[in-house]
């Protein structure tokens, strides 16, 4: 009887710390808590939006416009996934300047995936979009 817990323990044990170590690595979160809640949306003074398909950048620093950007980030619903695909059709840099000095730079691709690196902390993040999230606010910019 003893060697049947053992067995069972041993095969259970691995599959708890397995699904544990999951959630954690999975967790959700949203845009506001990974990255607005870490700087002062009101210092951010400029913002450098690059087109990867070209290359083109606008760099905006009317103030009515990075609150617009950044509007459409807030409470964004995020997944933290670790090595997700990064094949994409157009895919769009955007830096966010706090004092004249890189903040925060964002990789966001076609396929709702968006990398965020605090330069700070020198540190990267991966995560998958969750919600409905319209890039065409991003796609505007370059139009005008």
């Amino acid at each position: 009887m003893k060697k049947r817990y053992k067995i069972l323990l041993s095969i259970l044990l691995p599959l708890v710390i397995l699904y544990v170590s999951t959630m954690l690595l999975t967790r959700d979160s949203d845009f506001t808590k990974e990255v607005t809640e870490r700087l002062d949306i009101e210092q951010i003074n400029a913002i450098d939006i690059i087109r990867a398909s070209d290359e083109k950048t606008i760099i905006i620093t009317d103030r009515a416009e990075i609150d617009q950007i950044m509007e459409q980030f807030k409470d964004q619903p995020l997944r933290k996934v670790y090595f997700g695909q990064s094949d994409f059709n157009e895919a769009y840099w955007i830096t966010l300047h706090i004092n004249d000095s890189h903040a925060v730079g964002l990789r966001l691709d076609d396929k709702n995936h968006l990398f965020v690196y605090l330069y700070e902390e020198n540190y990267m993040k991966d995560y998958k979009i969750l919600g409905d999230f319209n890039r065409s606010f991003i796609e505007d910019v370059f139009k005008k």
